[in-house]
């Protein structure tokens, strides 16, 4: 395996706006030393992550994926978009509307009531919210992504 750029390393075309940004976002946090590639070992440190990673460390996986900005803090549009992009790669919908879904969410977790999640608030209230940590787990059910990257494969 060479290296590969985030359009041929998840082989995903025709995905709405919502979806690229995150597949963009998973491979830039997968892409270590920034250079617009995953290289070999990249790869591999990606994959024990998801398959040997500790609970700990995935959350801090996930909320570095949810910080698009960087900032620090994730807020109510980078949740909703990455819900909004999990549902349209897995092709599924949640019984509660987005909206409403990612304003639960904030809701509970949300100690401090700034409209933002700090890494602590996100660790800890994904650890209490199993509705949250079951969307979370499915943006990373990587037996399902490969599933739909096959069957589009083979449709075009």
């Amino acid at each position: 395996m060479g290296n590969s750029s985030s359009s041929t390393f998840f082989g995903l075309r025709g995905l709405d706006p919502e979806a690229n940004a995150y597949i963009e976002q998973m491979f830039r946090t997968f892409d270590m030393n920034k250079d617009g590639y995953i290289d070999f070992m990249e790869y591999i440190a990606a994959l024990s992550l998801v398959l040997r990673g500790k609970m700990e460390q995935k959350l801090r996986w996930y909320f570095k994926l949810y910080d698009v900005d960087g900032n620090g803090c994730i807020d109510r549009h980078e949740l909703l978009n990455i819900i909004k992009a999990i549902q349209a790669i897995n092709g599924t919908e949640q019984q509660v509307p987005v909206e409403e879904f990612t304003n639960r969410v904030f809701d509970k977790i949300d100690v401090n009531g700034d409209g933002e999640l700090s890494l602590e608030e996100f660790v800890e209230g994904a650890r209490k919210d199993d509705e949250f940590m079951e969307v979370m787990m499915k943006s990373l059910d990587l037996a399902h992504i490969a599933a739909v990257i096959h069957s589009r494969r083979h449709s075009v």
